[in-house]
């Protein structure tokens, strides 16, 4: 067989299928008779020239729009919901905001707590 026949015999066979495939589609639709809202075959777009575009001052409107909302956003992001110098901590639900003596002391004990860790491991080592 040349490539030609073997052409049309495929196209045969493809439009064979695709008259079952509408005689189903048929069927589906002929059960749902009408109950359900359906989109037509008709009211879709044939080619993408088909699809309706926005001009462009409906984009800049929509652009202008958007550029609204989300600066909106930004600058309710920005905003603290308690400031902690208005507010005690307690009331706040925050934690006590930790001062400088305080944290030095903590980074001290860490640092004690850090070198036992670091010998512990290294006598461990040495007795394997």
């Amino acid at each position: 067989m040349d490539r030609n026949r073997l052409l049309e015999l495929a196209i045969t066979e493809l439009q064979r299928q695709k008259g079952k495939i509408d005689e189903e589609i048929a069927a589906v639709k002929a059960e749902l008779g009408g109950t359900r809202s359906s989109v037509s075959e008709t009211t879709l777009p044939t080619s993408a020239g088909a699809l309706r575009k926005r001009t462009s001052a409906q984009r800049r409107a929509q652009s202008a729009k958007m550029k609204k909302i989300w600066a909106a956003r930004r600058a309710q992001a920005q905003k603290p919901a308690v400031s902690a110098k208005t507010a005690p901590a307690a009331a706040s639900g925050k934690t006590r905001s930790m001062t400088a003596a305080r944290k030095k002391a903590l980074s001290l004990k860490m640092r004690e707590v850090w070198k036992k860790r670091k010998t512990a491991a290294a006598k461990k080592a040495k007795t394997k």
